[in-house]
């Protein structure tokens, strides 16, 4: 009873101030109908025009490789990593392949249904939330690479300088808020009939976990793509409803909060679509605009920290998250920065020597077209390098714990 009592004033504060921000944006809203339906026709335009073709495919492709049971596989691959880097168990190794495939909401849920099914603790539920919350990848190179930047190939540099500080700034809050000791890992090997448990090569669990993940999905291809072409359009709606309301909402609080601030200010903050919009408008084709963006795609925004907040109800209120969000944000932001100038001598010296045997005419095609596709295939091999790197250090540390347990 006590704790119960302890829980109303806290329900009662969180409802009136709930309550009192709704009056002030309707009032808002009446008060200057103009100007917020010109923000949400701004907000509708950017969703409908770029990131809804955009993402479509990329979501009915993501559903098709979480029911076929490829991300589950891959989380079996990054199982030792999950725990010598992260101190959580292994099987939460597929969460952070989801989000670095899907992105973050997706791994939000998927971290709470692993709670769900007591495989998690509270405290492994906030850490992992915390690393495996990247931005879609289709966002950072279709969305923000081609359509804001008209650069394919920056958008892969963005998307691979967002993995990489992403992954190092988890690291960085695990020492911070993770336990000492390593996450106690739970054997799910198979038992001998005397007792004493198998350890199966990896090749074998991963096909194991292949397969179970397939057997548990259990639809057929037909009922499979109806499905992921229904999910993907509802999940598009919902972001959709995000970018417009964030819309609205930040064209109010530039009209009475902050008339004088700049434009790229409450974007960023507040939600990344925008905010990555806001910096190519506020800034140009320049290094800041670059690293702005690093630095807002590794933030997220409020509204994706409210997203994961809603989804895994962290006791800590999600301090965990933000306070990695942010060192996620100031490492991209360097990273970014740094690597500017050796980006752009890259980009200076790569000359497609196939450029003069393609069939070009004049006002035909456009001869930057096929160093355009040249420059996009360099960060690709970066990308594949990189995923290629933590897979060979969760077989490394896999191939050390078989032989000191021998």
């Amino acid at each position: 009873m006590q704790t119960i009592q302890e829980k109303q004033p806290d329900r009662l504060w969180t409802t009136w101030l709930l309550g009192a921000c709704s009056l002030l944006l309707v009032a808002a809203v009446v008060a200057a109908p103009e100007q917020v339906y010109e923000a949400s026709g701004q907000g509708l335009k950017l969703w409908w025009s770029i990131v809804f073709p955009a993402l479509l495919p990329f979501l009915m492709l993501s559903e098709m490789l979480i029911a076929s049971g490829f991300v589950h596989g891959l989380g079996v691959l990054l199982a030792p990593l999950m725990g010598a880097c992260f101190r959580l168990p292994g099987r939460s190794g597929w969460v952070l392949a989801l989000g670095m495939t899907a992105g973050g909401p997706a791994a939000a849920e998927a971290a709470r249904q692993l709670a769900d099914q007591g495989g998690l603790g509270e405290r492994q539920v906030r850490l992992l939330t915390g690393a495996a919350c990247f931005c879609n990848p289709m966002t950072i190179v279709l969305v923000i690479g081609a359509g804001f930047l008209h650069s394919p190939s920056t958008g892969y540099m963005l998307l691979l300088v967002h993995w990489v500080t992403g992954i190092l700034a988890a690291i960085i809050s695990v020492r911070l808020f993770g336990t000492k000791e390593s996450a106690a890992q739970q054997s799910t090997y198979p038992t001998s009939p005397g007792g004493s448990a198998r350890r199966p090569s990896m090749l074998q669990a991963l096909y194991a976990e292949m397969a179970a993940a397939r057997q548990r999905d259990g639809r057929s291809f037909g009922r499979l793509l109806g499905e992921s072409v229904s999910n993907a359009v509802q999940t598009l709606m919902l972001i959709g409803g995000f970018i417009i309301f964030f819309a609205v909402m930040i064209r109010l609080l530039n009209v009475y909060l902050t008339p004088q601030a700049p434009m790229l200010l409450w974007p960023a903050l507040l939600e990344q679509h925008l905010g990555a919009h806001a910096a190519v408008r506020f800034f140009g084709a320049s290094r800041m605009e670059t690293a702005a963006i690093g630095a807002i795609l590794g933030w997220g925004g409020i509204s994706g920290l409210l997203q994961v907040i809603a989804m895994t109800r962290p006791a800590d209120r999600g301090l965990s998250f933000a306070v990695t969000r942010l060192l996620h944000a100031g490492m991209s932001f360097l990273a970014l920065w740094f690597l500017w100038d050796p980006w752009q001598q890259l980009a200076t010296l790569a000359v497609p020597a196939y450029l003069e045997l393609l069939p070009l005419q004049e006002g035909t095609v456009d001869p930057s077209i096929g160093r355009l596709l040249t420059l996009a295939a360099v960060p690709f091999a970066l990308l594949t390098a990189i995923l290629g790197v933590l897979l060979t250090a969760s077989f490394i540390i896999s191939w050390r714990t078989r032989h000191s347990s021998r």
